[in-house]
């Protein structure tokens, strides 16, 4: 099944059932190992000529950004060396930070064509949720590979904890982003005659890695459709494909795509879970973090990504 809901108690198992759910999708895996330079496991896998790795990191991080930690990257082939961390053409990882277990529920999403992608949502306890993936965007215009991960950091000082807009949380296609955690969306966007090069959310308006994504930020694609809120007549409130682009020099920025069946979509009229139908389609929707809470709660306020069941 292209989607599949499960049960893990840590993040080592997750990468377990990750497994074997993508071996059930059509995914070739590479192999399911210990790491040497962390406490955590790996698992390497592949879709045609698309290769990730998985990674768990059990230790590290501080207060406001808590292990234990999930994480990805993407690279080309697969060397196995002793060290899982180190493979050719590898982006940096994409980490999701206190992916803590035993989770109330795990949701895995999976295509392999025409665009490959393994999409999870951990909801580590009820009503609050962590997003990590890869795949290939639906591209745009002349850029090859178009291969990206993503995770989520969100930040744990109390101070902003419950601030759906503050910069220092770390979403996933958002480039709201200020240096408190690592990037958490990175694309390989090879053009021009360079390869490989991989593009990621940067506070810098010079760097020519930089990544164009989301909604929190003013010049971000879809910032003003997010404003526009819900229907009121119906309630119902669009998805929103996100859209990323990069620079191309000169001032000048060109769309690369959109990750395949996942959206934001504000979630006022809808709860975390639920199912959405669309004509043929069913989507299901979940928070960023998680939707509102009083103060002092970690959320993400109406902030949401629907993914699509393509079952």
């Amino acid at each position: 099944m292209a989607y599949a809901t499960s049960a893990a108690n840590d993040p080592n198992e997750l990468l377990d059932k990750l497994r074997l759910f993508a071996q059930g999708n059509g995914w070739a895996i590479d192999g399911l190992r210990d790491r040497t330079t962390k406490t955590g496991r790996a698992l390497s896998l592949h879709a045609g000529p698309l290769y990730a790795t998985f990674l768990t990191e059990l230790t590290g991080g501080d207060g406001n950004r808590p292990p234990p930690f999930v994480g990805a990257f993407g690279h080309t082939g697969y060397v196995a060396n002793a060290n899982a961390d180190v493979q050719n053409e590898a982006s940096a990882i994409a980490w999701t930070n206190y992916a803590q277990g035993p989770y109330s529920a795990v949701h895995f999403f999976s295509q392999v064509a025409p665009q490959p992608y393994l999409h999870i949502v951990l909801e580590t306890q009820a009503g609050t949720f962590k997003h990590f993936g890869t795949g290939r965007l639906v591209t745009a215009g002349a850029v090859h590979t178009g291969q990206y991960v993503y995770g989520s950091q969100w930040f744990y000082d109390a101070n902003h904890i419950n601030s759906p807009d503050d910069q220092r949380h770390a979403v996933a296609f958002d480039d709201a982003w200020y240096n408190f955690v690592s990037p958490v969306t990175r694309v390989r966007a090879d053009y021009d005659g360079v390869a490989s090069r991989w593009h990621s959310v940067s506070d810098s308006d010079t760097d020519t890695r930089r990544l164009l994504c989301g909604w929190r930020g003013r010049a971000a694609p879809i910032n003003l459709l997010k404003d526009l809120g819900h229907s009121t007549l119906t309630g119902r409130a669009p998805g929103q494909p996100l859209w990323c682009a990069v620079p191309r020099g000169a001032g000048l920025f060109s769309d690369v795509g959109h990750p395949p069946d996942l959206r934001f979509i504000r979630l006022d009229s809808y709860a975390p879970g639920e199912e959405l139908t669309l004509g043929s389609d069913r989507w299901k929707l979940f928070p960023v973090h998680r939707k509102n809470g009083p103060a002092g709660t970690p959320n993400s306020g109406i902030y949401g990504y629907a993914y699509r069941i393509t079952d």
